[in-house]
């Protein structure tokens, strides 16, 4: 199962690189990643998943897909342990679901992105990743 098959509920950004759904009935938010994605990009999108997240009021998970990217965004991962990743906890996320691309470039720049949290947790699938946030209160 892909995580395009899992992302029902309200769109709330399709863009050429980035999709962001909403599944009111498990309070989880879908970011589905597309193609080569570089600093500008990756703070332009986070940024606007923040801004999503905190409309969604009772949301605290997130399923992020990186299933899609393809290439290295190495640049942009400092910014996203440092800054974002501490603004979406005080906005309310307690659960975070990455699923890791199969391109190792970007693998590693997800690793290297990841915050010393236990809000996040790697998956390779978006199955046992939705089930696992499906588990979370």
């Amino acid at each position: 199962m892909n995580q395009a098959s899992i992302m029902k509920g309200e769109s709330l950004l399709k863009e050429k690189n980035l999709e962001v759904t909403y599944d009111p009935s498990n309070q989880i938010l879908f970011c589905r990643w597309i193609g080569f994605q570089n600093r500008d990009k990756i703070i332009s999108g986070g940024n606007k998943i923040l801004e999503l997240f905190k409309k969604k009021a009772n949301c605290t998970k997130i399923l992020n897909d990186n299933t899609e990217v393809t290439g290295p965004w190495q640049d942009a991962a400092e910014w996203t342990v440092t800054q974002w990743f501490p603004q979406m906890e005080k906005a309310g996320l307690k659960h975070f679901a990455w699923i890791f691309s199969e391109n190792i470039f970007a693998q590693l720049s997800a690793k290297n992105a990841m915050p010393d949290s236990n809000i996040v947790t790697k998956f390779n699938s978006a199955t046992e990743a939705l089930e696992w946030l499906k588990s979370k209160p």
